[in-house]
């Protein structure tokens, strides 16, 4: 038996991979070279993708969320029966596809939820070679694209619905009430008729009808965005994908610190 040097966790001999944190014994392990006349041997870097060097972002925008998304979905290989079946359940039965990601702000938009796990699935493959490189690419993408799915609601009542109002215009003598929406750009509010849940428990709630997690994936999705929660004891996934959280949220959907900063990014 052996001991990850990541995780700690013991594992047979053979294993060249760590069930738990993926870490790569095969790349990890350095080939002295013979020299002679005592000169001290000198070892072989292992070689990783992070050494092709981090791509720009991509800002996500409506008008290119669907293709980074196709991207994305065409990466899962190993879980890709229970993921088609779980995006296939989002896609057709929930408001995935069109929901808001917030009621007010920039992501107050159609498409808004999408926007912004799409960003958030790309953030966290963009470093997490340079903070975890032990974390799996569909696993990356799986947290990601999944920690705020919550925000659909359930199937038949979604979380957000479009705000309406009442107005009354007399004809007649008769009265006619009628509901229109309060502008012509919609405006959100909670549905009342869906459960209290936070966002994080449901999004797992739905993950986990759908996909097998580990542990660490299952804490990343439910408390990433709120780790106050687990009384800062985040595992290495849910910080990860809490720095992906913060860059999406308050660079890449602020045009200002875009700009102000000089963050390099590949115009949609």
């Amino acid at each position: 038996m052996k001991k990850c040097p990541d995780c700690g966790m013991v594992i047979a001999n053979q294993a060249i991979r760590c069930p738990k944190c993926k870490f790569d014994f095969a790349e990890s392990t350095a080939t002295p070279t013979a020299v002679a006349s005592g000169t001290p041997a000198t070892v072989a870097a292992p070689t990783t993708k992070a050494s092709a060097g981090i791509l720009p972002m991509a800002q996500i925008t409506a008008s290119n969320v669907d293709a980074a998304y196709a991207e994305l979905k065409s990466q899962i290989i190993k879980r890709k029966t229970e993921f088609d079946h779980f995006i296939d359940f989002l896609e057709n039965r929930t408001a995935w596809l069109s929901a808001p990601a917030e009621k007010e702000g920039p992501m107050a938009i159609e498409k808004g939820l999408l926007i912004r796990s799409v960003g958030v699935a790309k953030q966290l493959l963009r470093i997490k070679d340079t903070l975890m490189p032990q974390l799996d690419d569909e696993a990356a993408i799986i947290i990601g694209l999944f920690h705020d799915v919550g925000k659909v609601g359930i199937e038949g009542k979604p979380l957000f619905i479009v705000e309406e109002k009442i107005t009354s215009s007399s004809a007649l003598g008769l009265s006619l009430n009628r509901s229109i929406p309060t502008s012509s750009t919609p405006t959100y509010t909670i549905n009342a008729n869906l459960v209290p849940m936070q966002v994080g428990v449901r999004s797992l709630f739905l993950v986990s009808q759908y996909m097998l997690l580990t542990d660490d994936e299952a804490q990343a999705i439910t408390y990433a965005a709120d780790t106050k929660c687990i009384n800062g004891a985040p595992s290495p996934y849910t910080t990860v994908l809490e720095t992906a959280i913060k860059l999406q949220k308050t660079i890449y959907e602020n045009s200002e610190a875009i700009a102000n900063y000089s963050f390099s990014v590949i115009a949609p």
